[in-house]
């Protein structure tokens, strides 16, 4: 009998789990270093967190099932709700409060490009501050995210405001400007055929049809937000405010990273519990799906509990940006310490093997012990099909003269020394 994996779902043997894991390492080193704070939550949840956050649509592509208590549960299908709920039933939490984490997600979605059934996503979260600067801070960190892993100009930030596209639908005519975004966040993946006849069956006035297309096709710069906006309509004192804020935002944003921050009409995310600022993140050539997204979000916690607590946050799934990251030769196994297979060619020399294997690691280098009892040349061959640098052999004569001799893998050549004599000798070949 044989069995297959899953599908839409992956094995990750170590030349590919090892790229993965340095760039979520990298992830989590950058988010340390904005101060954010590390959390975990449980992969199983009530199902009813996620029917109030989001709806029967997700809730119809979630693994849930009845548990042996007869409760509803499901296996978290994105982050936020939990992270919103350990927020919320932490009311001694001095704010800001600046978290992030990386769980495995579950959607029983159909398989496609960018796009698994399991996946692992990098979410980052602030609560607390209403203010530009926590906006920026969010775009910012994600961006320095991206130019840490080494993909620096080769991604855009596309960024938009929920209320801006409001009051904007708002001015056109738009009836009930919710169902329209649900339209606009299809925009890039329907005919604008499609598109516009959407939209005239959703009421939106046949006669701005044109102008909002013009709009959402033309990306641009934001210092020319507000001249943009007076072409489609005047700017109010409302409408004012809110160009102000997105400008601001990303003034600040700009001092974070040199990649490109456009306007972007388009982007409104399709999830309906976004009040501000909103953003997507996408490779320059336009291959895959977006890379990340997120935006503001100050009204969950209250729709969750009794405190209202505003938000900003993003997602990062991997699938993603491993498809970018393979196509930029970022996809490697990281550089590690050097290592070094140690070879135990006689039954005396194993104690001596192990606590020398135990120096080598203290000193901050890999040490694998050969613990198969075999012969030494299969030792030897072994730890060259594994890529180690160097193997440490140990047998009666190193024993009796307290040595060790080291033999380079790549040319065969070695050399015995005292073993008082090893670290140095080591320091010098980190130096080659």
């Amino acid at each position: 009998m044989t069995f297959e994996r899953l599908r839409g779902f992956r094995d990750l043997y170590p030349e590919d789990a090892e790229p993965k894991f340095f760039m979520l390492r990298t992830a989590d080193q950058v988010a340390s270093s904005f101060g954010f704070q590390r959390i975990e939550m449980p992969s199983l949840e009530s199902l009813e967190l996620y029917r109030l956050k989001s709806g029967d649509e997700l809730v119809s592509q979630t693994f849930s099932f009845v548990d042996k208590g007869g409760r509803e549960v499901t296996m978290i299908p994105e982050a936020t709700p939990s992270v919103v709920r350990m927020l919320t039933s932490r009311k001694d939490l001095p704010k800001p409060v600046k978290w992030y984490c990386y769980p495995k997600l579950w959607r029983y979605e159909e398989p496609q490009s960018g796009r698994l059934r399991e996946h692992i996503q990098f979410n980052a979260d602030i609560f607390g501050p209403n203010t530009p600067d926590a906006d920026a801070e969010i775009i910012g960190l994600a961006a320095t995210i991206l130019d840490r892993i080494g993909l620096g100009g080769q991604f855009s930030v596309r960024i938009n405001d929920r209320r801006l596209m409001e009051a904007l639908l708002k001015a056109m005519g738009a009836l009930d400007a919710i169902s329209t975004f649900a339209i606009i966040d299809k925009f890039k993946k329907i005919s604008r055929e499609e598109f516009s006849s959407q939209l005239a069956k959703s009421g939106f006035p046949v006669n701005r049809i044109s102008d909002l297309v013009l709009l959402m096709e033309n990306p641009g710069n934001p210092a020319k937000l507000r001249e943009t906006i007076e072409k489609v309509t005047e700017i109010d004192e409302n409408l004012g405010d809110i160009i102000g804020r997105i400008e601001e935002t990303l003034s600040l944003a700009r001092v974070y990273t040199p990649s490109d921050l456009v306007i972007d009409f388009s982007v409104v995310r399709g999830l309906s519990y976004y009040t501000g600022i909103v953003f997507e993140v996408f490779d320059i050539k336009g291959e895959f799906r977006s890379i990340l997204g997120g935006g503001r979000y100050d009204n969950l916690s209250k729709l969750m509990s009794d405190q209202d607590i505003p938000a900003v946050g993003f997602g990062m799934g991997d699938v993603v940006l491993e498809m970018l990251a393979r196509r930029q030769d970022l996809w490697k196994v990281p550089t590690r310490p050097m290592r070094f297979s140690v070879c135990v060619a006689s039954d005396k020399a194993r104690g001596y093997s192990l606590d020398l294997s135990k120096r080598l690691r203290d000193a901050g280098y890999i040490a694998n012990v050969d613990i198969s009892r075999r012969s030494l040349s299969a030792q030897l061959k072994n730890a060259s099909i594994q890529g180690y640098e160097y193997a440490i052999l140990i047998g009666d004569r190193e024993l009796e003269n307290s040595e060790v001799t080291i033999r380079d893998l790549s040319t065969g050549q070695q050399e015995s020394i005292p073993r008082p004599s090893l670290m140095s000798k080591l320091s010098s070949l980190e130096k080659k």
